[in-house]
């Protein structure tokens, strides 16, 4: 399983639903929002937890109580009851700093309130932990650079899809340089990475930042 499996398949559909219904907006705006925050979620849980020891050990122990069980017999719960303070803790755990940024983005982009988006990635953001934490307790072992590689390139052929994938992530995310790879389709996840780094190098203006959203969103289709 992968990260389309999260943005596309039975989970990100039903979390693209019931966002749409909630903020009353058409299902491929929701799908757009999905899929531009889930990969920026992912990238920074793998930056931070590489800060340090007690970083990668408090994000394990994260995803390990978000794992207890499968995340689609939780799903139902946690969009049915919407974000909680917990889940908005979630958020700015993930992007620390860059919270307000991804948030404001988000909202310039979509035309949607800088409040709802916050509230949708309040959504997202304990589905995303217990996707990864399930990822976690299925595989063999590894830190969160494995894991986090298995999803965003797990099964594809490319060969970028593994170790690159991976030193992008490392030397790109929240303020450094970006790659150059612009993944065009749903097959393509080498760039996926550089892009979701990109997006947070401090030099580019927020017409770049823009962009990459959009090229984020264009991977898993519009």
């Amino acid at each position: 399983m992968n990260i389309t499996d999260l943005i596309t398949g039975g989970i990100g559909s039903k979390a693209i639903s019931t966002i749409a219904k909630t903020l009353n907006i058409d299902e491929s705006r929701a799908k757009w929002i999905v899929a531009a925050a889930v990969p920026l979620m992912i990238a920074a849980l793998n930056y931070n937890s590489k800060k340090s020891a007690e970083k990668e050990e408090g994000i394990n122990k994260a995803l390990e109580q978000h794992g207890n069980s499968s995340i689609l017999d939780q799903l139902g719960g946690i969009l049915g009851q919407g974000p909680t303070d917990d889940d908005n803790k979630i958020v700015n755990h993930m992007f620390g700093r860059n919270t307000e940024l991804v948030t404001n983005s988000l909202a310039e982009k979509t035309g949607i309130s800088t409040s709802q988006i916050g509230g949708v990635l309040a959504t997202l953001a304990p589905i995303v932990m217990g996707y990864l934490g399930n990822q976690k307790q299925q595989s063999s072992g590894g830190g969160i650079g494995d894991l986090i590689g298995s999803v965003l390139g797990g099964g594809q052929s490319n060969s970028s899809a593994g170790g690159g994938i991976l030193g992008s992530i490392l030397g790109s995310v929240l303020g450094g340089g970006g790659g150059s790879n612009q993944p065009t389709s749903q097959g393509d996840l080498g760039g996926l990475a550089d892009l979701a780094g990109d997006f947070f190098n401090q030099g580019n203006d927020n017409n770049k930042k823009g962009s990459i959203l959009d090229s984020l969103a264009g991977i898993f289709g519009k």
